[in-house]
């Protein structure tokens, strides 16, 4: 694969990849006279190389926006490892992307893929903070952590997360930051979930009280108590009622409880712990279910249900599984 330069000049993907290697170690302040030495040698042996570099002085200001943490994932991880190998190609995309730079930039999947914490599908992390509070990633998430003398951050990049602020000593405000707006703690313990695609953050207050400040509409914050629940977009924050007394069992106790919920919206509960596709036939997606569910075990769930409910699981795959009706035999 190949790629024009600014001169027009092709340039092989290789080339690319020298580039920003070079790039990303010019970021280090301790870079030696030598290394100098051979960039520009680097630069000067081939009018490919230069034609590489002067893609990335090119998106100028695009390129130097992307974060420290991207340049950090490939220098401090081992060559071998996904992470590094993720982050290149990345930043690869970047130099050859020209004006699209901003938004591949923007793009969730690399914010995750360097987040300074992130937790797996079907796993979840505690993660205990410099003020002694702490923070559980609920399963396929990533958070950033950014305090500072003036305030204290959790970055939401991706998922679902449940904080427990502690008091501090240089009382700095404590947020956590989506792209939908923002959560402001006050002396609290509570639950953010980020919808996705579906757009929204979703927020539960279990102790003490919080502010949820929407991005684009700062008058339209809204305070929510212990035991409430509300949400909130970049123009819109608002109260969605009584928060389920269970809805933390997941940091807790690693289970999902459920009452009288659908069977589609169990699965897809479900279905964020577990790889690959999980649904249901039209046919029993109003079902209801109740319980207990060790979430650590997700083929478990899906065996009892079998055994409480009228339905089946037929697993094409490992990766594709649906529950429909079960046939009379």
């Amino acid at each position: 694969m190949v790629f024009s330069g600014t001169d027009g000049a092709p340039v092989s993907q290789a080339v690319a990849q020298q580039a920003v290697q070079w790039w990303v170690e010019l970021r280090e302040s301790d870079i030696s006279a030598a290394r100098l030495t051979l960039w520009r040698r680097w630069r000067e042996a081939d009018a490919a190389h230069e034609g590489a570099w002067q893609r990335i002085e090119t998106v100028g200001g695009r390129f130097a926006d992307i974060p420290t943490p991207l340049a950090r994932a490939v220098l401090s991880t081992p060559p071998d490892s996904l992470r590094r190998r993720r982050s290149m190609q990345l930043l690869t995309v970047l130099v050859v992307a020209g004006g699209s730079a901003l938004a591949v930039r923007q793009a969730t999947p690399w914010r995750a893929w360097t987040a300074d914490h992130v937790s797996g599908v079907g796993d979840r992390q505690t993660v205990q903070l410099p003020d002694g509070g702490s923070v559980v990633l609920n399963t396929d998430s990533a958070v950033n952590v950014r305090f500072d003398a003036d305030r204290r951050v959790l970055q939401l990049v991706r998922g679902e997360i449940r904080v427990q602020t502690a008091q501090d000593a240089l009382r700095r405000p404590f947020f956590v930051e989506t792209e939908a707006g923002a959560v402001r703690a006050i002396g609290t313990r509570f639950t953010v979930r980020e919808r996705g695609s579906e757009g929204g953050v979703d927020v539960g207050v279990q102790q003490g009280a919080v502010e949820l400040r929407p991005a684009d509409a700062p008058a339209a914050s809204r305070i929510l108590q212990a035991g409430e629940a509300g949400s909130f977009t970049r123009t819109r924050a608002m109260y969605a009622g009584a928060l389920d007394s269970n809805a933390g069992a997941w940091a807790d106790d690693g289970v999902l409880v459920v009452s009288r919920m659908r069977l589609d919206g169990f699965l897809a509960e479900v279905g964020r712990y577990r790889k690959g596709r999980l649904g249901c036939d039209p046919a029993v997606a109003g079902l209801q279910v109740s319980g207990a569910y060790p979430l650590d075990d997700t083929d478990r769930i899906l065996a009892a249900l079998t055994s409480s409910l009228p339905v089946e699981v037929h697993t094409y795959t490992r990766y594709w599984v649906t529950v429909h009706a079960r046939k009379n035999k």
